[in-house]
């Protein structure tokens, strides 16, 4: 809001999309949930023409790489998947179109965001935190790269709640 937060002044005021602050000036402005009934449709419903370019998926299962040692390629629609209580390998078992698949196979990374976490399983709201802060150097790198000229990437985060459960996507 900058340094004058009086709303009293007279400005023209005007009702906007809620992606016109991303799209105009690169600010943040909230995310959209929607719903995905398995993990497959999350893929095939996706709302951007060309779907995601990169797809993360972040288990107790993946590779550990140091956040400074990752290195994205250029993307202008990147999903971070986390599994529920039982993990992403559980939903893709459970997804009958993807019966047979290796969860590893499904991503184009399999990371381990928390690794040391001291307890057998951590809550997905605490992995949420720690991984957003563990992709903001990766992810910043990517878009300011010099392979990345695309103004408006979108980095989108998606969290598995059960195999049988809709799924909300960030």
């Amino acid at each position: 809001m900058g340094t004058n937060q009086n709303l009293d002044y007279d400005l023209p005021r005007q009702v906007v999309s809620p992606s016109k602050p991303r799209e105009d000036t690169g600010t943040y402005w909230g995310y959209k949930v929607r719903y995905a009934s398995n993990i497959s449709s999350v893929f095939s419903d996706c709302p951007y023409k060309g779907g995601y370019d990169h797809l993360i998926g972040t288990s107790e299962h993946g590779i550990v790489v140091k956040s400074s040692q990752l290195n994205l390629p250029a993307f202008r629609h990147l999903l971070i998947a986390f599994g529920g209580l039982l993990g992403l390998e559980k939903s893709v078992e459970e997804d009958n179109k993807l019966k047979g698949k290796n969860v590893r196979d499904i991503f184009n990374m399999y990371l381990n965001t928390c690794p040391h976490q001291g307890s057998r399983t951590i809550r997905t709201e605490e992995a949420l935190l720690i991984s957003l802060q563990y992709f903001q150097e990766p992810i910043t790198r990517a878009m300011q790269g010099p392979a990345n000229s695309l103004k408006h990437a979108q980095a989108h985060v998606l969290k598995f709640m059960s195999a049988k459960m809709s799924m909300p996507i960030f």
